[in-house]
């Protein structure tokens, strides 16, 4: 296993996963090789961000009870992730990049784990769920099959292939007075924590395309400071950025992202991860002599926010991999989009 060293400058992103990788799917296919060099977003004025608030802080809700909040279909998941106005959500489908089956990958479902866990929707009551192994259930070490050429948005000492990959895309158009939009996610991996730092590292990424940000680009829009940057890091944030910190390393999603919950690493300094994730399958080791294929951790609730132009029609595809594996799966909870009438900060935070 090989330590990441080199740097990803200025999010330049080599290209996104390409044409004839499309596997069993539901709906239409993917969309190609698109290629970005920073997000550079545009999501409308100062003078523009005073639209009409809704009830809380500027959120555009949509009323979602009409709707089938529990399912395998593309329409339960849009309910269960609360964009199922169809006059703003116009499709929805999966598809997987390294041709692996996506049956059992995807659930809308009321509660991940036990009842009593942290992990309360966000939304109404329920959310969506995308793994690159079962989604339900507590048996997290299953290789599906299926395998692709190396993540070109990593940032490896070598190229380390993709397994079991699986997407999940939403077209949608922005209402009148919208300025942005927001949503919530929580990223498990059995990697945590044996393999921080090393090229075993799935991904969860989220891809947005839109006019208004790189010219409607394929671009890498949640990403967060690492967790021990001189170790590992994906990229150094550009001089002239604005939805980053300039000169400073960021990692994506994975178990490098700082926001991860420890469980024994570098001595933790509060072992005891802040988000309980009970009955998922991805419950800490107590220590590593403990760790192994029945254990992992989170990244515990995450909001990533993003501007967006009013009437624009964009594209979210939110994607999740094993890396240099297929045995060790990750998962991805996907809960409460909404649209908001004012500008947002860019970036990805945890919720208050």
């Amino acid at each position: 296993m090989s330590c990441r060293k080199g740097l990803l400058g200025a999010l330049v992103l080599a290209s996104a996963f390409g044409p004839g990788c499309q596997g069993a799917q539901s709906g239409k296919d993917g969309d190609g090789t698109d290629t970005a060099t920073g997000p550079a977003p545009d999501g409308g004025t100062d003078s523009e961000d005073a639209g009409d608030a809704g009830a809380d802080a500027g959120e555009i809700t949509f009323d979602c009870s009409w709707c089938a909040h529990t399912g395998i279909t593309p329409g339960a998941m849009l309910c269960a992730f609360e964009a199922c106005d169809p006059d703003y959500a116009f499709d929805s489908f999966f598809i997987s990049p390294t041709n692996t089956p996506i049956v059992g990958t995807h659930a809308a479902v009321k509660r991940f784990g036990v009842a009593t866990n942290g992990l309360a929707p966000k939304g109404e009551d329920s959310y969506a769920l995308l793994a690159t192994g079962p989604a339900l259930g507590t048996s997290h070490s299953i290789d599906l099959g299926g395998i692709a050429g190396a993540d070109p948005y990593a940032n490896d000492d070598y190229p380390a292939p993709i397994y079991n990959a699986m997407e999940w895309s939403i077209v949608l158009k922005a209402p009148k007075k919208a300025r942005g939009f927001s949503f919530n996610y929580v990223f498990f991996s059995e990697e945590y924590d044996d393999f921080v730092g090393t090229s075993y590292n799935d991904k969860f990424y989220v891809f947005l395309e839109s006019e208004s940000t790189n010219g409607g680009k394929k671009t890498i829009i949640n990403f967060t400071s690492c967790r021990q940057p001189a170790l590992y890091n994906d990229f150094l944030c550009p001089s002239d950025a604005t939805y980053c910190e300039p000169k400073e390393p960021y990692c994506y999603i994975a178990i490098n992202s700082a926001y991860s919950d420890c469980c024994w690493y570098n001595n933790c300094p509060n072992p005891q991860p802040k988000t309980d994730i009970a009955g998922t399958g991805f419950e800490c080791a107590a220590s590593s002599a403990d760790d192994g294929l029945a254990h992992g951790s989170s990244t515990g609730w995450l909001k990533t926010s993003w501007p967006i132009r009013p009437e624009e029609q964009f594209k979210l595809t939110f994607h999740v991999h094993d890396t240099n594996d297929g045995s060790y799966d990750s998962e991805v909870i996907l809960d409460n989009f909404h649209f908001l009438s004012r500008k947002p900060d860019t970036g990805t935070v945890k919720p208050e």
